[in-house]
Parts: C-alpha cells; sequence; structure tokens
C-alpha cells in the first residue's frame, strides 16, 4: 500500500484551513448586526413587518426616522401599542424595539436627540436656521406637525414621522421624511403570532446617524471569536506540517 505524502497532506490541511477560515468570515460577516448591513446603499423602499394577528385594542403604528438628507440613514418601525398613544412614548417603543437610545429633551421640553442623534446640542440656531428633528404626522400625505410628541395621540391608520434638519426653517417649508406618508405603503404582513416587530434600516454608504449601542458589545464578541477559531485553525494546520516534516522518509 502506498501512503499519502506527509508534505502533500500538510499543504491540504493548509489549504483546508484558508478555507474554512475564509467560509467563517463570512459567515461571520453575514451575522453582523442589522446596523453594520445598513450600511450598504439604500435599494428598497424601507418597510417594517407587522402581526398577522393582534390582541383586541392593539394597533400598529409606523414611525419613519430620517436622519436628514440624501445620505443619512431611514428607519421605519412598527410600533404596536393602543389608540391613545402619545408620539412621546411611541418614541420610547421604537428605541427599545431597534436597540437604540430613549429619546434625549432639553429641560424646557423640546425634543433634542432621537436614537441617540445628534449626541449633543438642541434646536441650535444660527442665521435665522435651526438644527432640529422636525415632526410630521402622516396620512394621505405628510402635515407638518404644530403641536409636540407629548400633546398628540395616534389612532388606527396613523404614521408618525421625523427629519433631522440641519440646517431648517421650523417651518412647513422644510422637506418631509424620504419615505410614503400612509401606512399601508410603509407595513408589510409577518408571521401569525408576532405582536412587535422592529423596522426596517436602509442608508447610504457614508450615511449620518445613531450607532446602535447594543450592537457595539456583541460585534466585538464576533470579532474575537472569529480571530481564536482562525488561530486555532492555522496551529492545527502548523501542527500537521510539524509531523509531515517528522514522517519524512517513512514512506512505504
Amino acid at each position: 500500500m502506498v501512503r499519502a505524502e506527509p508534505r502533500s497532506a500538510a499543504a491540504l490541511a493548509l489549504v483546508a484551513a484558508a478555507v474554512i477560515a475564509t467560509t467563517f468570515s463570512a459567515a461571520m460577516m453575514g451575522a453582523l448586526p442589522a446596523g453594520a448591513a445598513a450600511r450598504q446603499p439604500m435599494r428598497l423602499q424601507p418597510r417594517c413587518a407587522v402581526p398577522t394577528r393582534l390582541s383586541k385594542g392593539q394597533i400598529v403604528v409606523p414611525v419613519v426616522v430620517d436622519f436628514g438628507g440624501s445620505a443619512a440613514k431611514l428607519l421605519v418601525t412598527c410600533v404596536v401599542t393602543r389608540a391613545g398613544t402619545t408620539g412621546a412614548e411611541l418614541l420610547q417603543a421604537q428605541a427599545r424595539l431597534v436597540g437604540y437610545p430613549i429619546p434625549r429633551y432639553a429641560e424646557s421640553g423640546l425634543l433634542c436627540g432621537i436614537d441617540g442623534y445628534p449626541t449633543s446640542g438642541c434646536g441650535t440656531e444660527s442665521g435665522g436656521h435651526y438644527s432640529y428633528w422636525a415632526y410630521w404626522h402622516g396620512g394621505a400625505r405628510w402635515l407638518y406637525a404644530n403641536d409636540g410628541p407629548g400633546e398628540w395621540t395616534v389612532s388606527k391608520g396613523d404614521v408618525e414621522g421625523w427629519r433631522f434638519e440641519p440646517d431648517g426653517s421650523a417651518s412647513p417649508a422644510d422637506p418631509p421624511p424620504r419615505a410614503p406618508s400612509s401606512a399601508a405603503a410603509l407595513e408589510t404582513a409577518s408571521q401569525a403570532g408576532v405582536t412587535s416587530s422592529a423596522g426596517v434600516e436602509a442608508s447610504s454608504r457614508d450615511a449620518s446617524g445613531p450607532v446602535r449601542q447594543s450592537g457595539d458589545s456583541n460585534s466585538a464578541a464576533r470579532k474575537a471569536l472569529f480571530a481564536s477559531c482562525v488561530a486555532l485553525i492555522l496551529l492545527l494546520a502548523a501542527a500537521a506540517l510539524v509531523r509531515a516534516r517528522r514522517a519524512n522518509g517513512h514512506i512505504t
């Protein structure tokens, strides 16, 4: 019987290690949190999933969060709630669903930040313009809200919209969110029995917007696991090469 050449076996082990490492790397990239995957160019209209069955009294309200400009992130989140919920409460629920920080307010009650963006400042004025979050109500079309989120309550079929204006006029002349204004255009059915669903995030490659806090530690853990697995694979391949060299000369 002729045994396989040890050096050839070692080379094969090295090739297999490289293939495994590449495959594992691709799998890890596919397992990245939504915030990382969302850094790809926007191709599809963002929509959010809603349950096919709701409990008595429950409604679904899409919450659109547009971080402003053509190169900014856009979030659409379907929030399961009840009629009479305030816009402020919906923003709290949206932040929990997508894993971003809760809304930030000034002492005066002015809304300063949504989903952790921006990290500082609140309605800063410059040359008669303002850096602020414009509030919109959806429906047949977007309507600029003159009331605050704590004063507005939602009903079935409503859509809540927010768009960050870095240089806005604080008036209806500011552009509305870059998403449809109607619930029917934003919602898509999900599996039966699901009671709540986080929305879809789309962005451009150089998007401005929040950093997903909950994803940071998960990403670090994945990277550490990936490094450990690659090191183990390379160690096994090196051991196979050493054994092959020691076995050289004992071929039959």
